[in-house]
Parts: structure tokens; C-alpha cells; sequence
């Protein structure tokens, strides 16, 4: 007898700690949404208004992890790394699953087998943005400042091999003068050098760009797609200034790492679609220039091959270099 009462406060340490431990495993951890370029960008900003929207629908802590760097290939890479275990997601642009590989010798992963695609969250504009330092805010006058300014003649890019950098060959070819594309480490910086004047044009996104143009710090010349975008009306599309191949528009989405069970991927499609049809939700995105666009997980694969089939054409025919 007077062992077991020894034993009994031990017994029930033990037990409480098992029930613990049920406890736990039953209860979800944090999710950590990856974000492959820094704080402020336009994908960041997309991740941050679905987050707080996820966090209540999965009723679990939801935060955003910036892994800026190699144009959003590093964050990739380490999503393919990541544990099984749905505590790890990215909310990507199809730059990392379309373009990196197209451009890269060895990206260190393959887009259609090694992850699990969730959702797709909207499509988006890329557009040029033209500094308002230069004073032009049609193509035949960029193109006339281009051909007076041949040693300005360059254009800012989010990152190295990226859409915008193909787009400027194909703009540069239609003005009939060739520019240089200068690689940033995302789009927030390219923004801060556009308003100040120290690069005369940028290719990159309408949700990165829309503000500053409403405010007459930089005039957006065109957006990508075959309509205008309601978020600015006033703008035209490239194809409506004779420019060609700039009509598929990016999109952003989410993945997980290969191997998630069907249970997870299931139900953080739902909430995903759920966040989408949310008003406060469709409100922010929209003023951004986003399109709020859901896709369940098989649609979302088919994004990127129709996505990888329209890019490597243009990148082919660019001549470009594999990295």
C-alpha cells in the first residue's frame, strides 16, 4: 500500500502528460505560409490579407515567412524540403513554377512532381511603369526618349529571368530600340527607384505599381492580358499598342510539399475558396489589381503546364541563356 501511494503521484504526472500529448497532436500547430521575395511586395501583400482570413477558417495560428532571394527560388526550394505535415505552405507567383525552370539549368526541383498543388488564389497585371522624372506617358514618346537617350535605355526588373524581363525584349523589339533589363531582389525596391528617378522604366506588377500611379509618381504605360484592368481603365494593354506575346496574365497560388495527406490538401483548398468569396477579402485584392480567381488543386497543375507551354515558346525565340 505504501508503495502505491509512492507511485501514484508519478502515475498521474505520467497520465496528465499523455493527455497532454493527445491533446497536442489532435490540436493543428502554426502554419507558416512561405513567401519567396521581401515584405511589402505584391505577393507578400496577397499573403498577408489571406492569412488573417486563414487563420480564422483553419482555426489556427497562420503567419508569413519572408525567404527573399534568387527571384523566389531559395523559398522553392526549401518548400520542396519541408515536412509532409501540413505545417508548411507558399504562396507563390508562376514565376517560381514556370519561369525558373525554364530559365535554370538545375532550380533544384521539378514543378509538376515535387509538390502538392492546393489552390489557386488570382490572376494579376504585369505592367511597364514608366518613372514620372522622364515626362512621357505614351509608347510613341517612350520610344522617341529611347532613341534620344540610347545610353538610359534601360528597365528594372523583380528578379533576374522573370516575366518582366522577357516582356521589356518584347516591348524593346516593338519601339524598335533594345533595352537593358536591371535585376532587383523583388519589386518594392524596383518601385522605390522608379518614383525616384534613378531607373526611367519597370516591368512588374499593377498591384505593386497602382497606387503610385493613381498618386502621378509613375505613369503606367500598359498591362499584360487581352482586357483592361478595372482597377485602372485608363490604361490599355500591350496588345491594344500593337505589342505581341504579353497577353497571358501571372497568376498566384499556393503549394505544399509532395506528399500531403488528401485530408489536408482538402481542407485547405476549402478554405481557400472560402477566404476568396469573402467580400472584405475580394475588396482588398481587387483595389490591389488582383483578379480573385479560385482553383482547386487539378486545375491549379494545369495552370502551370499552360503557363510553362506559352513562356518557353517566347523564352526560346528570346534566345536566352539558361542560367
Amino acid at each position: 500500500m505504501n508503495k502505491t501511494r509512492r507511485l501514484l503521484p508519478a502515475l498521474l504526472l505520467s497520465l496528465a502528460a499523455l493527455a497532454g500529448s493527445a491533446h497536442a497532436a489532435d490540436s493543428p500547430g502554426v502554419l507558416r505560409i512561405l513567401v519567396g521575395f521581401p515584405p511589402g511586395g505584391a505577393t507578400d501583400v496577397v499573403a498577408r490579407v489571406l492569412a488573417d482570413k486563414l487563420q480564422v477558417l483553419l482555426k489556427q495560428p497562420v503567419i508569413v515567412d519572408n525567404k527573399a532571394g534568387a527571384g523566389g527560388m531559395i523559398a522553392t526550394q526549401q518548400l520542396k524540403a519541408a515536412a509532409p505535415d501540413g505545417n508548411t505552405v507558399m504562396l507563390t507567383i508562376d514565376h517560381s513554377h514556370v519561369i525558373i525552370p525554364l530559365t535554370f539549368k538545375s532550380p533544384g526541383y521539378n514543378p509538376l512532381t515535387d509538390f502538392t498543388p492546393l489552390a489557386g488564389v488570382a490572376s494579376y497585371y504585369n505592367v511597364m511603369a514608366l518613372s514620372s522624372t522622364i515626362g512621357v506617358k505614351t509608347a510613341p514618346e517612350f520610344g522617341a526618349w529611347l532613341k534620344a537617350h540610347p545610353a538610359q535605355a534601360n528597365y528594372g526588373i523583380p528578379a533576374v529571368g522573370s516575366v518582366p524581363q522577357f516582356a521589356g525584349i518584347l516591348v524593346g523589339k516593338a519601339l524598335g530600340t533594345p533595352m537593358v533589363a536591371v535585376a532587383y531582389k523583388g519589386g518594392a525596391p524596383l518601385v522605390q527607384d522608379l518614383v525616384g528617378g534613378q531607373v526611367p522604366a519597370g516591368f512588374l506588377s499593377l498591384t505593386e505599381t497602382i497606387e503610385y500611379h493613381r498618386a502621378g509618381k509613375m505613369q503606367i504605360l500598359a498591362v499584360s492580358g487581352t482586357t483592361r484592368a478595372k482597377a485602372a481603365p485608363e490604361v490599355p494593354t500591350f496588345q491594344e499598342l500593337g505589342i505581341n506575346g504579353i497577353d497571358q496574365n501571372p497568376w498566384l497560388a499556393f503549394f505544399g510539399p509532395k506528399g500531403l495527406k488528401p485530408e489536408f490538401t482538402a481542407r485547405f483548398s476549402a478554405a481557400v475558396q472560402t477566404a476568396l468569396s469573402d467580400p472584405e477579402v475580394i475588396e482588398k485584392l481587387s483595389k490591389l489589381g488582383n483578379v480573385p480567381t479560385y482553383a482547386p488543386p487539378e486545375q491549379l497543375q494545369e495552370w502551370v503546364v499552360k503557363a510553362t507551354n506559352h513562356w518557353g515558346t517566347v523564352i526560346k525565340e528570346s534566345g536566352y541563356e539558361l542560367q
